[in-house]
């Protein structure tokens, strides 16, 4: 790639242990080569807390919602010191400062990044939604370069925010291949055990994971059902638990079923290796990270055949279709607890090369390139 050292300056209100911050390393890594970029990072107590370390480039506000007006005024002037070529936005809910930067930068291409459109098609009555669309989102159409992390991504954004034939390319995700790797040796069955009792999981002769948050489109009530079906086997999701899932847990007595609000990455990543499967039935994903990471690590996945789990997924390991057929992801289950292989070798390589850092620095900065041709 031409080193042409155009300035590219990150916006990012997440912190590093979000999907959201650590896709911004992961751009900033990609581009670092062949551009000159930074970050700027907008921050709140939530995601950085009060003693965050300080970065070059950063906005305080108390909420995102307070930084909605907070924000406009020291972005503008950031803008203006750093002159950057492209201002890159890591998400769509940022959108709201795609009119400051314009206006900031008028030679400068505003690139936002899209994920998905499920906040503002899943949930066409919640107020909260509603507000985010009015509000954050929707001057995102006024980006001029749009990058997408799939496909499907693309299509249904292009229907939603009526933006079909505007320039875009989809660059995908990376995964942190050097994180999320296999153990240099196998893991045994006991080696297994071992760390379940770690944890306190005991009892059980395997291990099911699941990574998800509680949203309606995760299908978590189809993972609750395989643990109702195999008492024997430990089904452990990462991810809070609410009230809805307790009520779940309690009226069918999954005591199988084990709750880890959050980990360290390091830790997930030990999560995934010693777990006998991933189970992704999630209805809708924009990308789906969590299956592609349990792969690297080593560890089987199944995952519904639906959006883009279907595309990146299909070939690789098995998908069920209708996404709430408890009983295929239960046959599957019983299969590799059998000692059976689910996952095509060569198909998985494919796919985690395109993955891999490597891939996804060239592809990013091919966006960005493409971005600066007007």
């Amino acid at each position: 790639m031409m080193n042409s050292r155009k300035k590219v300056l990150l916006v990012c209100d997440k912190n590093e242990c979000t999907s959201f911050g650590r896709l911004a390393l992961s751009i900033m890594q990609a581009l670092g080569p062949d551009f000159d970029v930074d970050t700027l990072w907008l921050k709140t107590p939530k995601f950085f807390g009060d003693k965050s370390a300080r970065a070059r480039l950063e906005i305080w506000a108390p909420s995102l919602h307070v930084g909605f007006f907070t924000f406009r005024r020291p972005f503008k002037k950031i803008l203006k010191q750093e002159c950057p070529d492209v201002v890159f936005f890591i998400r769509p809910e940022l959108g709201f400062l795609v009119p400051i930067a314009k206006s900031a930068c008028p030679k400068a291409r505003a690139v936002m990044f899209v994920h998905d459109t499920f906040a503002e098609t899943l949930y066409p009555d919640s107020l909260k939604f509603k507000v985010l669309n009015r509000f954050f989102i929707r001057d995102t159409v006024k980006s001029d370069y749009y990058v997408y992390n799939s496909q499907w991504t693309r299509h249904e954004a292009e229907a939603h925010f009526g933006t079909a034939g505007t320039k875009g390319t989809v660059i995908g995700c990376p995964i942190d291949s050097k994180l999320f790797s296999a153990p240099t040796q196998p893991i045994d069955a006991a080696a297994r055990e071992e760390f379940r009792e770690k944890f306190n999981i005991r009892g059980f002769k395997a291990m099911c994971l699941n990574v998800s948050l509680d949203e309606p489109r995760k299908n978590i009530e189809t993972y609750f059902e395989m643990a109702r079906l195999r008492p024997d086997v430990a089904f452990v999701r990462v991810g809070k638990v609410s009230e809805r899932l307790e009520q779940i847990i309690d009226r069918d007595h999954l005591t199988n079923v084990f709750h880890f609000p959050e980990f360290h990455a390091h830790e997930l990543r030990d999560f995934y290796r010693y777990a006998d499967l991933l189970v992704y039935p999630s209805l809708l994903e924009g990308f789906g990270m969590p299956p592609i990471e349990a792969l690297s690590c080593g560890t089987p996945s199944i995952a519904a055949a639906t959006s883009a789990m279907k595309e990146n997924l299909e070939g690789v390991v098995p998908l069920v279709d209708p996404p709430t057929n408890v009983a295929a992801y239960v046959d599957i289950l019983d299969r590799v607890l059998a000692g059976g292989d689910i996952v095509n070798v060569e198909n998985k390589a494919k796919l985690l090369e395109y993955c891999s850092n490597e891939a996804f620095a060239r592809r990013v900065g091919g966006a960005i390139l493409k971005s600066l041709e007007g």
